[in-house]
């Protein structure tokens, strides 16, 4: 029952980690090869595409789940942190908002690129046909980004960095959000509410 309830909680933040590299590849004209933006035996997925022409963009796919989810994360949460629980606290809050935040919390956690994508990063510079000088000025650059990779992974497995960045999106996101696109997040969110499905 446990394993079913993570794999439920995992899912929505595997799905856009998932979403947010393939959205990239198609951007930067990667070709796709296969993608699995859910596998229920181990809350993972997979993109799997040819290497983009430039390094940058391939830096960009890897790294696409930072920007996508935390953005995606707290424009979730931003109708509840915001309007809801800054102004009458914990007693206004329905099922639907308790949703949200989970919801939120979910696709946060999920934000951080995984040990795959930093690897990914790597390939693409060791496979490349750059010149040596060029390719190791590369690989010092990149070496710190990799590196904090594979340790925010490490911090996921033993200290639950995941789960805390995953609740600061939820929590901190709506109002960094808030304080940077004030108004065209409120027209947003406002005609989304007023959307009759």
């Amino acid at each position: 029952m446990k394993a079913i309830l993570r794999s439920i909680f995992c899912m929505p933040g595997v799905i856009i980690h998932e979403f947010s590299h393939h959205l990239f590849c198609i951007i930067f004209g990667a070709k796709v090869i296969n993608v699995c933006y859910y596998n229920f035996k181990d809350s993972s997925g997979y993109v799997i595409h040819n290497r983009p022409k430039h390094l940058y963009q391939d830096i960009l796919i890897s790294t696409a789940p930072f920007f996508l989810n935390s953005f995606l994360g707290g424009l979730l949460a931003y109708p509840t942190i915001i309007n809801k629980l800054s102004i009458t606290g914990l007693v206004s809050l329905n099922w639907a908002d308790i949703l949200k935040i989970i919801i939120s919390i979910s696709i946060g956690m999920h934000a951080i690129p995984s040990k795959g994508d930093g690897l990914s990063i790597w390939n693409y510079l060791s496979d490349s046909d750059m010149n040596f000088l060029l390719k190791i000025l590369a690989q010092c650059t990149l070496a710190p980004l990799v590196f904090l990779i594979y340790l925010l992974n490490f911090g996921s497995s033993y200290l639950k960095i995941d789960l805390i960045y995953g609740v600061s999106v939820c929590f901190i996101g709506p109002a960094f959000i808030n304080f940077i696109y004030f108004d065209i997040v409120k027209e947003f969110i406002d005609g989304f509410q007023n959307f009759a499905f």
